[in-house]
């Protein structure tokens, strides 16, 4: 009985350790997410648009993992985006975000 109670206990245990390694979270520092909103701003991505709020989260995972070129490369993204939305004489959304830039740079 107690090697039974034992080896459930282990196998409990590597299951409880197996699940909580796969649940990660994915937080940015809070420097990133500063660098990240002033690269997005910098480029003139529109806050307050998911646009905005994606361009952040890639510019900031890309600068907690020390990789400055690609966050920028988030924004450029971003701005590109915005900018075939207004050479395709799309409407932006009612809300003053941009529906088509959107739509254009989901990850």
């Amino acid at each position: 009985m107690l090697r039974y109670n034992l080896l459930m206990l282990a196998v409990g245990g590597l299951t409880m350790a197996a699940i909580a390694s796969g649940d990660r979270v994915d937080a940015q520092s809070g420097q990133a997410l500063a660098f990240a909103e002033h690269a997005c701003l910098e480029y003139g991505v529109t806050p307050g648009t998911q646009t905005f709020e994606r361009c952040v989260t890639g510019a900031a995972r890309a600068f907690d993992r020390g990789e400055p070129d690609v966050a920028y490369a988030e924004a450029r993204v971003a701005r590109a985006a915005r900018e075939a939305c207004t050479s395709s004489d799309k409407m932006p959304s009612a809300h003053g975000g941009n529906a088509c830039a959107d739509g254009l740079i989901r990850h």
